[in-house]
């Protein structure tokens, strides 16, 4: 089963639709250039921002990443069942290793064997789902952090946003990661998260 990540977010004027897709990610360095053209009449004005702090603590990835790990649960559940055939025809292969002939012992462990890979891999490919929803889910919530922080750059006449990791001293008062983080939870809270398969 293949799944992908169908999310929206409610605003005060409507829906998006997290499906729209905007290129690039985030560079080290934010510039506005309708802020930056013309450095001659305004002084540098410099804002930080921790990216991944911002991610790490929003509500919206704590809640999709919980959501994964319940849909993972009960996949494994799904193949509990298919699991305890094969630990228990382990053992019965191995209780009849010295009653069966040498060719039908390997016969039987061969055939053991295939199912065992079949079921490998069927369990590493809807890990890998897994892992490719969430990181659809991150790239799409990275995304609408980019556009709130070009919000709060061009409400505070910003000229450079720089991320927290390149800086070794700063005064937090240029800090605006919690402002950050607040509005995104703030327009992730309505956020839906739905599974639906891709087998099609």
């Amino acid at each position: 089963m293949r799944m992908k990540i169908i999310w929206q977010m409610r605003y005060v004027s409507g829906i998006l639709l997290f499906g729209i897709m905007i290129s690039g990610l985030l560079p080290a360095v934010i510039s506005t250039p309708s802020l930056a053209q013309d450095t001659t009449k305004a002084a540098v004005s410099i804002a930080i921002i921790d990216i991944n702090g911002v991610l790490e603590q929003s509500i919206a990835i704590k809640k999709i990443r919980g959501i994964i790990d319940e849909e993972n649960q009960k996949f494994l559940a799904s193949t509990e069942e298919e699991q305890q055939s094969l630990r228990s025809e382990e053992l019965e292969l191995e209780a009849h290793r010295d009653i069966l002939s040498e060719a039908e012992f390997n016969l039987r462990l061969k055939k053991f064997q295939d199912r065992v890979a079949v079921l490998q891999q069927k369990l590493q490919l809807q890990r890998r789902e897994f892992d490719a929803s969430l990181q659809q889910a991150n790239e799409q919530l990275r995304k609408l952090l980019y556009q709130i922080i070009t919000d709060i750059t061009k409400e505070n006449g910003y000229t450079l946003v720089i991320q927290k990791q390149n800086i070794v001293l700063y005064d937090l008062s240029i800090d605006i990661s919690d402002e950050a983080l607040s509005r995104l939870n703030k327009r992730t809270k309505d956020m839906t998260v739905t599974f639906t398969n891709k087998d099609n």
